[in-house]
């Protein structure tokens, strides 16, 4: 069997969805089957410093040259040619709204896409992406009925099926087996990482630490998307005890991770959330914002606090994880819940549903 996973990025560039196509693709080739990732000669910033054409850790990457690039998008006319040139059995595509989901609806392979649940709200992405977006989703019902579909979290299900009248197969985000053997190694700051850009919602967890009065630290850690130097006035203005270091090493991050008293992620919705798995793993609880997929990766109560999307609000789920018996609580049931998106469990999915679209 022969997949192609058409991706916007690719390792080594840092993501929730990069890390979910490495995930699968490198799975595959250890049960020995041939993968392909086909993505775009270009990083974050919109700067091409990779090779054309190498092999990771068994998987060939193809990087295609960008005609256009803008935000996190990129079109290149080629994408179906050379899709098409690889003659697989199963085109993995991932990225709702992207080019390339138009350009390989009909290419004659089994057709998956996964969304990967890019359904933000306005206040995040500004008036005219929403626009943007709307527009895609209502021109696009019939583009995505022609693959078959994989979601993430019960909403997205709930969502794709809502906006397109369609149905999906759940398969959702995992994390590492060996993460749980990882022991916490003390409680002494707040941590958030992930990319700094304006839709994360950092100024508002900034405002709301500043309220809540707790001594504990705040570190911030990830990739700048051009928010960084927002985020760092506001941290010297107002004096306030956070520290942002950049972005950050996997190593780096995991041991960041089991040091702090819980992660936050402020980010009013989250197709998922990637850290939140990472860090219930290691027994580590969360406090959240707003409604998406987030409430399914740590469920509020049981692993996590959930905050409004105001300051006021998180200032108080701040405060909360103070203390000590809801801390203990949260922090058994992160590790019983995050056991159940294991990669081990979680990897034989998509394998099983590849198998399950090859016998039809």
């Amino acid at each position: 069997m022969r997949i192609v996973q058409a991706t916007p990025f690719y390792h080594p560039i840092v993501g929730g969805v990069e890390k979910v196509v490495k995930k699968i693709s490198e799975f595959l080739v250890k049960k020995g089957y041939e993968v392909i990732v086909v993505t775009y000669n270009r990083d974050r910033k919109h700067i091409a410093n990779f090779a054309p054409i190498e092999e990771i850790n068994g998987v060939k990457v193809i990087r295609v040259k960008p005609l256009i690039m803008w935000s996190h998008g990129s079109y290149s006319p080629s994408i179906s040619t050379i899709v098409k040139s690889l003659n697989p059995d199963i085109v993995h595509v991932h990225v709702w709204r992207h080019p390339h989901v138009l350009q390989l609806r009909n290419i004659d392979s089994i057709r998956v896409l996964q969304p990967h649940s890019p359904f933000y709200i306005r206040e995040q992405v500004g008036y005219i992406t929403f626009i943007y977006y709307k527009l895609i989703d209502k021109i696009g019902k019939n583009i995505i009925k022609k693959y078959n579909i994989i979601s993430m979290t019960p909403l997205e299900r709930e969502i794709l099926y809502r906006k397109f009248n369609i149905n999906s197969e759940l398969i959702p985000n995992g994390v590492d087996d060996e993460l749980f053997s990882i022991n916490s190694k003390g409680d002494n700051y707040y941590f958030y990482i992930g990319r700094i850009s304006k839709e994360k919602n950092i100024l508002t967890m900034l405002k709301a630490y500043k309220l809540s009065g707790i001594t504990r630290p705040l570190i911030i850690a990830g990739p700048d998307n051009g928010f960084a130097k927002e985020i760092s006035r506001y941290i010297e203005i107002n004096n306030i005890n956070v520290k942002y270091l950049g972005e950050v090493s996997e190593k780096d991050k995991i041991d960041l991770l089991s040091k702090c008293r819980a992660l936050v992620n402020p980010s009013p919705y989250e197709g998922f959330g990637l850290t939140l798995l990472e860090a219930q793993a290691i027994g580590k609880p969360v406090i959240i914002t707003g409604h998406g997929g987030q409430e399914f990766a740590a469920p509020p109560g049981k692993s996590s606090i959930r905050a409004e999307n105001d300051a006021e609000s998180l200032a108080k789920a701040f405060i909360q994880m103070e203390d000590e018996v809801l801390y203990k609580k949260l922090s058994e049931g992160a590790k019983n819940w995050a056991k159940n998106f294991r990669y081990s469990m979680i990897l034989d999915k998509y394998l099983k549903f590849y198998k399950n679209l090859l016998s039809i």
